[in-house]
């Protein structure tokens, strides 16, 4: 799913990038975890390619999934994005099955953040297609 939006604040380490930003769409603030190639930064240094203030569409993912639960399907599936941790892409969040590519990895609809997210697992993983899923992982980025 691509999100736009503004970077409210960029913390920076090597070629990690962690990514305050405000989404356009959903009126919805996130830190994302974004890996960038192309330049390589030390604590302090400016980035030639991402600065505050800048308007930029991300593709999310969620990664490093190790703790979830099965929803029954008799609930109803609700709950908000939640990233309790300051300055963290940690986040909790809440998915419907759509596809399933392998043991390990899923497409998922997930409230507050969009359709077909994938989400990848850190072990296998068992849910039916349609299934919902309360999950704990981190939310990561790709720039478009």
């Amino acid at each position: 799913m691509k999100l736009e939006g503004t970077i409210e604040k960029i913390i920076i380490d090597g070629y990690e990038r962690l990514i305050y930003k405000s989404v356009t769409n959903r009126q919805k603030e996130l830190w994302c975890h974004l890996i960038q190639h192309e330049e390589y930064l030390e604590e302090g240094d400016h980035s030639k390619f991402l600065h505050e203030g800048q308007t930029i569409t991300l593709k999310f993912g969620i990664d490093l999934v190790n703790d979830y639960s099965v929803i029954p399907r008799q609930l109803k599936l609700s709950e908000e994005l939640l990233q309790p941790i300051s300055e963290s892409s940690y986040i909790i969040a809440v998915a419907t099955v759509l596809e399933k590519e392998d043991d390990y990895t899923l497409i998922c609809d997930i409230e507050g953040l969009g359709r077909n997210i994938l989400v990848e697992f850190e072990e296998k993983v068992r849910v039916e297609i349609g299934g919902g899923l309360r999950l704990k992982g981190n939310l990561k980025a790709e720039l478009l």
